[in-house]
């Protein structure tokens, strides 16, 4: 117990600490996100169909990837979450929860990694939110992410 205690008033200093730094607000269509100060977002790729944003914070070093394309509903964002659970070596299965597919654990290289797959049924989208590095810093960033077009696809 002594040791989540200092740990959790951390977090709690830094989470307020992050909420009062001005942020800048980007729209990417299909949701929108505060970028917050130590992020830097590279520019949008399509790869295979998939639309790919990668978010950095090298001084917190953690990566974000959010990655949205079409499904024809959950088999698909299962199918995505195996994808992507093996192409970053994460040895842990995937698992459905709250109607989303996530995998949590070490990648190839050791570092720690999760996703999260959720789908907008009636829009037959997917965003898939790969992070891997500090958890910290990326929750912090993704508490700012939101849709009005596309609420299914929040991952929260």
């Amino acid at each position: 117990m002594r040791n989540i205690r200092p740990r959790f008033h951390l977090m709690s200093v830094l989470l307020l600490l992050l909420a009062a730094v001005p942020v800048r607000a980007e729209d990417y269509g299909w949701f929108e996100l505060d970028l917050l100060p130590g992020w830097r977002a590279e520019e949008p790729r399509q790869l295979s169909g998939t639309w790919v944003l990668r978010l950095r914070n090298d001084e917190a070093g953690s990566q974000v990837s959010l990655l949205v394309g079409k499904t024809a509903g959950p088999p698909d964002a299962a199918d995505v979450a195996g994808l992507l659970r093996a192409a970053t070596g994460v040895r842990e299965p995937a698992r459905r929860r709250n109607g989303r597919w996530l995998f949590t654990g070490k990648d190839g290289q050791g570092v720690d990694t999760a996703c999260i797959v959720s789908t907008d049924r009636e829009a037959g989208l997917y965003l898939a939110v790969l992070r891997s590095g500090c958890s910290a810093p990326a929750e912090a960033l993704l508490a700012g992410l939101r849709s009005k077009k596309y609420p299914g696809l929040l991952p929260h």
